[in-house]
């Protein structure tokens, strides 16, 4: 088998407004599987003014529904016009899989960035979040039979409902190192951001929260918020700013994946560190991208994130949700330059274990593995 013909199912696509980490992990392995001569065809759902067909890089992207009716489009999408076209299926689970397992015949895989329980109960009301925490296992173990991609804290996640180690196969996310690299200079001010999505699970409002305590010890510190993601929650965001009287010392930049990288990542190198006060992660893609441009990060010591950030080696870690430490721990960084510049060396040297090339080889092996074994089937 020299090539593979490969459906990826996933929610959104590497345009979408609102694509993550997840979405950027994908692109980044299935664009090298199509540079090697693979053939992917991604199909999700739609957002306003998007084309119905599109190339990215190579990938076929066609956008199908909604937010909620993509899954359901897609499985009558599949049945109607690809029906036993391609060689393996991803499944592709970012909260709601899309139960491929139930209509495709093809051989499948499922690619889950991490479990979504702990972070609906900061997103949705309590009776929804509640009864997904409970659904969200049930429907996992549907998948418990096949192979499964994720990250290595997630894995210890799956096994904990079920899933049998066997099936479960870890991977490390990457950065592209020629694009992700550190600067001359870092700005002259004390200077930190957030990048990421604009969502309340990402703890952007303990960030702000701290800064009042940052100001106070250091008068000229100034933090960046990157992203985009909920109007909404971005709102709050802004009156938090106000009320605090941080205007001065917080702003915004409303950047979404593909947009102005150049800016994004002149932002990272001039940063004296990066913030990530998550409630949980996959994995922290940003993190690496922040430590290839030779800047610590101070991040949340939970899933996803404790794997990335080597306490008092390449950033620091904080309990969730705890404004205190998380300005102390910003605090530490911006007066103490020893600190950072042992931080900054370490981060740069941590960078250079993750490669986008070895993810896609490795995940591409599982494929392999998997259509060789239902062929023998």
């Amino acid at each position: 088998m020299e090539t593979l013909k490969i459906l990826i199912f996933n929610w959104r696509d590497p345009k979408h407004p609102d694509a993550g980490g997840a979405e950027k992990a994908t692109y980044e392995i299935s664009g090298r599987w199509v540079r090697d001569g693979h053939e992917v065809h991604w199909v999700c759902g739609s957002f306003p003014e998007a084309s119905r067909t599109d190339y990215v890089d190579g990938i076929k992207v066609t956008r199908i529904g909604g937010k909620y009716s993509v899954y359901g489009l897609s499985a009558l999408y599949y049945l109607r016009r690809l029906k036993r076209s391609y060689d393996i299926i991803i499944d592709e689970i970012n909260t709601v899989p899309f139960f491929s397992i139930l209509f495709a015949e093809e051989p499948k895989i499922a690619m889950i960035h991490q479990l979504a329980a702990d972070v609906l109960f900061e997103e949705l009301p309590w009776i929804q979040a509640k009864f997904w925490s409970i659904m969200e296992p049930v429907v996992l173990k549907m998948y418990r039979n096949i192979p499964i991609v994720t990250s290595e804290s997630t894995k210890d996640d799956l096994i904990s409902i079920g899933i049998p180690q066997r099936n479960i196969h870890t991977i490390n996310y990457g950065v592209n190192r020629d694009v992700y690299k550190p600067s001359t200079e870092k700005s002259p001010a004390p200077y930190i951001v957030y990048l990421g999505r604009i969502r309340k699970f990402k703890g952007i409002h303990y960030l702000i929260e701290a800064m009042k305590q940052v100001v106070e010890i250091v008068p000229d510190a100034r933090a960046s918020i990157l992203g985009k993601g909920s109007p909404a929650y971005e709102d709050d965001l802004k009156k938090l700013v106000n009320e605090l009287g941080l205007a001065e010392n917080v702003d915004f930049y409303r950047f979404g994946f593909g947009d102005s990288l150049r800016q994004k990542i002149e932002l990272l190198q001039k940063a004296w560190a990066l913030v990530f006060p998550s409630i949980r992660e996959g994995f922290g893609l940003t993190v690496i991208e922040a430590n290839a441009c030779g800047t610590p990060v101070i991040a949340t010591d939970v899933p996803g994130l404790k794997g990335t950030v080597k306490n008092y080696e390449t950033g620091i870690l904080v309990r969730p949700r705890d404004v205190n430490a998380l300005a102390e721990a910003i605090i530490n960084v911006l007066i103490d330059e020893e600190l950072r510049e042992v931080l900054s060396r370490n981060a740069i040297e941590w960078s250079k274990n993750f490669d986008w090339d070895e993810t896609a080889e490795h995940v591409l092996t599982v494929l392999k593995d998997t259509v060789n074994s239902y062929s023998l089937m």
